[in-house]
């Protein structure tokens, strides 16, 4: 059985061809092997977009011409875009040169191999002439493949078991047909079965306000968008005959991001091109830099004869290319490595950040993470103010019912887990929203605070737990009264704490508190209310959870853990405890859970305002608007 070999350079476009031409050999018997020197025929793929493709294919060539010289029955096959050019250069050095393969036709489909990515071109060729492409001269003019054998193509794809469909095109935006690319996209997406769907390359000036609303709602859909924009520069641009201004482009990628928040576009971008001064490679600089590529892929200008911008003088040199590449590359490394997104919303108690955090990480394809500190407690829900199971069905939440209550959680604890929820949500192309109103919970979190990790002490805490606040406040400010900044007398809990960490480490507590460099990219949205419309608010809530059960929640958890532990001395708890053992009537325990809960919003305010980086909105369109432009 003779064997064959394909090298292919290039675009997906040639991957795909190479894809078709392994199944017409293996259909006459051939047999694939991995090296070229185990091979009776090679095809080599070609590409003479960029002069380094082809000064790989010559090289390639060479090597292959002397195993010839081992095996008598290698046959060497050039095929792919070519240039007149080059093909009378390598005529004489290989044994045949194939036309590209027709993308018409449509080989039968084999059972999905391990490889779950299936190419498709839709269409082929350019009409854009841009002045340094060789496309248009090795492809020729735009063809579009009949929408019901793209249709058909795919629906036998899905049933063999692949999972990811990627159309293909030169230009893959301009295909139309009796459909138009928005069109057969939203057919597409509309297939049975479990599979995702994306396409490459576009240009910008066919990216329709239809296609983009299409992505937008297409579940199946990609939401990464591939958009080279070439140059920063309005005068290259024009010569490069790219048809678009920076201006335009930019409009684009901010219309883009209102209907697709959550969009990934990557780019392309050529230094170097004839003519361009610093100052013009310096504009490219600052777009770069501006907008948020999830990937930018940096080439140098190669003169490719036959195109226009062969007459132009390529008076930019190798090493100039190679510096400006660098440049924009390292921008890149260095964007990419803040590019992890954490949205926070805050707020004080009753304000409404859950219902707005659910609808914005509805919006923004994200999940959420409780910064609550009494949410974390199983068996504790009405109190709490827990939202409900269908809620968290809608939208996948973190750090609500992961501990019991009468279990010990410290803000180490909360830090190590919220750091590694983050960056898995992250990992999964989703974006974290950190929610709640415990301000120490956010700020271990947005200042990257370095917590003493010190295990809790029984002995001294049961002696420290003893004494009034105002005891535990007055030790505390003799031994570190900077800890008192930051923690507020009402807060029995963690004075005890900062007491516990002095005490047994022999350092003060603030001192061991340091913040470090940022671990993510954060704007922190702040949902403000009037007082006013806070205690209404309050009150209504407060009613709500009596009627909801709040006594007879209480009761069972008092009869299971007792009213010793931490989280039993709860505003909403410890009024109705005291109701429970006929100490104050319901009214009087209403009225407490009023009291306490409109004096700790106001603390969780002065918390806040402290905080100056934080952004305060009224209502869900402020937030939206916010996250729009934080991501733009």
């Amino acid at each position: 059985m003779d064997k064959y070999n394909i090298i292919t350079y290039g675009c997906q476009m040639n991957e795909s061809d190479s894809q078709k031409i392994s199944t017409q050999l293996e259909n006459k018997g051939y047999k694939h092997v991995d090296n070229m020197e185990q091979a009776d025929l090679v095809i080599i793929n070609v590409c003479s977009v960029r002069q380094s493709a082809i000064d790989r294919v010559k090289s390639k060539i060479k090597k292959l011409n002397k195993l010839k010289r081992q095996n008598l029955k290698l046959k060497v096959i050039l095929t792919g875009c070519i240039l007149e050019k080059d093909k009378k250069e390598f005529e004489n050095q290989v044994d045949e040169i194939w036309p590209i393969i027709d993308f018409k036709k449509t080989l039968k489909c084999k059972t999905c191999d391990g490889n779950e990515e299936a190419l498709v071109p839709i269409m082929t060729g350019c009409n854009n002439f841009c002045s340094y492409c060789a496309v248009p001269y090795t492809r020729g003019r735009e063809k579009s493949k009949s929408a019901i054998k793209i249709i058909k193509e795919v629906k036998n794809l899905i049933k063999n078991g692949y999972k990811e469909i990627i159309l293909l095109g030169q230009n893959v935006n301009s295909y139309k047909d009796k459909l138009t690319f928005p069109q057969l996209l939203e057919k597409l997406n509309n297939l049975p079965g479990d599979f995702k769907l994306s396409f490459l390359t576009s240009h910008p000036k066919d990216i329709s306000n239809q296609l983009i609303k299409v992505i937008a709602n297409g579940r199946k859909i990609s939401k990464e968008i591939h958009l080279p924009v070439q140059s920063g520069d309005n005068h290259i641009l024009k010569r490069m005959n790219r048809n678009y201004t920076v201006g335009n482009y930019k409009k684009l990628i901010k219309k883009i991001l209102k209907y697709i928040p959550n969009a990934k576009i990557s780019t392309d971008i050529i230094v170097g091109f004839p003519g361009e001064t610093e100052k013009q490679f310096q504009n490219t600089v600052k777009l770069v830099k501006e907008i948020k590529f999830k990937q930018t892929f940096v080439s140098s200008y190669s003169p490719r004869p036959g195109t226009s911008a062969y007459n132009f003088r390529d008076d930019i040199m190798s090493n100039e290319k190679k510096r400006r590449k660098k440049i924009l590359s390292d921008i890149f490394k260095n964007k990419k490595k803040l590019n992890n997104k954490l949205i926070v919303i805050l707020g004080p108690t009753a304000s409404g950040k859950s219902n707005m955090s659910i609808k914005l990480a509805k919006k923004f394809n994200g999940e959420i993470i409780s910064a609550d500190s009494r949410q974390i407690y199983k068996e504790m829900n009405i109190g709490t103010a827990k939202i409900k199971k269908k809620e968290m069905e809608i939208i996948p939440h973190h750090l609500i019912d992961i501990i019991k209550p009468n279990e010990e959680f410290t803000l180490a604890d909360f830090k190590e887990k919220v750091v590694k929820i983050i960056k898995d949500i992250q990992k999964r192309n989703k974006i974290p929203f950190l929610v709640g109103g415990t301000g120490l919970y956010i700020q271990v979190i947005v200042d990257n605070l370095q917590i003493p990790k010190v295990k809790p002490d029984k002995k001294l805490r049961f002696k420290l737990e003893k004494k009034t606040n105002q005891e535990l406040y007055n030790q505390l400010k003799k031994i570190d009264p900077q800890a008192l900044k930051v923690i507020d007398i009402n807060n029995k809990r963690r004075m005890i704490r900062a007491l516990e960490v002095c005490l047994l480490t022999k350092q003060k507590f603030s001192e061991q508190k340091n913040k470090k460099p940022a671990l993510f990219d954060i704007i922190q949205i702040g949902l403000k209310k009037d007082y006013k419309t806070l205690d209404k608010k309050i009150l209504k809530r407060i009613d709500k959870m009596i009627e909801n059960g709040l006594i007879e929640e209480v009761k069972k958890l008092i009869k299971k853990y007792g009213t010793k532990p931490y989280s039993m001395s709860g505003i909403g708890y410890k009024e109705i405890i005291s109701y429970t053992k006929k100490e104050i009537s319901l009214e009087q325990a209403k009225e407490l859970i009023n009291i306490h809960t409109r004096q700790y919003s106001r603390r969780q305010m002065s918390w806040f305002r402290r905080d100056k980086r934080i952004k305060w909105v009224k209502n869900y369109q402020e937030a939206k608007k916010l996250i729009q432009d934080f991501f733009f």
